[in-house]
């Protein structure tokens, strides 16, 4: 047990890694004191701050003895959240982003979810389209992972044994921000065996959103996260989850299309690959992908901007 663990008789450990966050950090840790669910060790790990989100997170820790804090040099929120992981004691732990809060009530409802049988329990199922079940076979759970449904694919609003949070699933380059929770997630599932319970409330309230509303999207990037995909799924597989993995490649084509003019990503190998696979499991873009990556790149971000104003 790691010499900084206070409380040893907690169930779940809340695991929020920090980067830079005094901001944000106040509010996204009193949600956390504030839950109804008592045995709960909040590990907070600073990794390398230049703020005082440091100095803030010891505060809590010499107030309450459910805190913990880790300061860490900067590693990458995938490292900090290992370092979180490897400090905990619980069985179960949770994942929150520094901008994040949850309602008083989500560990309870995910804890009162949780059984022998398996090794992950989903929150805010109502995030997956048409699906009421409370159990999900994992092959199935499977697919609906590698097409990213709902908030499948993001680590945070689910709880985990911690002792399927193994090493592998979170070692990821720190150059890989975006869209290294969906790597977590299918290395993650591609090495359980248990099916997945599903819990149908909110259990999580994201902060804004500061890294994919400005994210630039290139060919390059979209292909090192699909072939850290292949890498996640057993190569034996890949005919049984083309499809799947072909919806996330071509909505990621479509991030793609909207920094990047044509003959950029028309060239690309991220592309031609794409092309390659939709011919062999005989498949077309549809109409509307046709017609928005014909568009010159002003009129796609044009259209993007204006739907964007109507969704609200």
């Amino acid at each position: 047990m790691p010499d900084n663990i206070k409380n040893s008789n907690a169930k779940v450990a809340m695991v929020v890694p920090l980067y830079n966050a005094e901001k944000t950090i106040v509010a996204c840790v009193e949600s956390l004191l504030a839950q109804t669910f008592g045995q709960l060790e909040i590990i907070l790990v600073d990794d390398g701050s230049s703020d005082d989100g440091g100095c803030i997170c010891d505060a809590f820790a010499a107030k309450d003895d459910r805190v913990v804090v880790v300061h860490q040099e900067n590693k990458g929120r995938s490292a900090a959240r290992l370092t979180g992981v490897e400090h905990a004691t619980a069985e179960w732990v949770f994942f929150v982003d520094a901008d994040d809060t949850i309602p008083p009530r989500a560990v309870a409802g995910l804890y009162a979810a949780t059984s022998v049988g398996t090794d992950i329990i989903l929150g805010n199922g109502n995030t997956l389209r048409g699906e009421t079940r409370t159990t999900i076979p994992l092959d199935e759970f499977r697919h609906l992972a590698v097409r990213g449904e709902g908030t499948i694919g993001v680590p945070w609003g689910t709880l985990y044994r911690r002792s399927v949070l193994t090493s592998y699933l979170f070692d990821i380059s720190k150059n890989i921000f975006m869209g290294e929770d969906y790597i977590f997630w299918l290395r993650l599932l591609f090495t359980t065996s248990r099916p997945v319970n599903i819990v149908y409330e909110k259990v999580y309230c994201k902060g804004s959103d500061t890294t994919s509303s400005v994210f630039v999207w290139t060919a390059e990037y979209a292909r090192a996260i699909d072939e850290l995909r292949k890498d996640a799924i057993p190569a034996e597989l890949h005919a049984v989850f083309m499809n799947d993995m072909l919806d996330d490649r071509i909505c990621n084509l479509m991030a793609v299309a909207l920094h990047q003019p044509a003959h950029a990503w028309k060239n690309s190998c991220f592309y031609r690959e794409i092309l390659r696979d939709m011919e062999t499991v005989g498949r077309k873009f549809t109409l509307r992908q046709r017609f928005f990556l014909s568009m010159p790149l002003w009129i796609r971000k044009a259209v993007i901007r204006i739907y964007r104003v109507v969704a609200g």
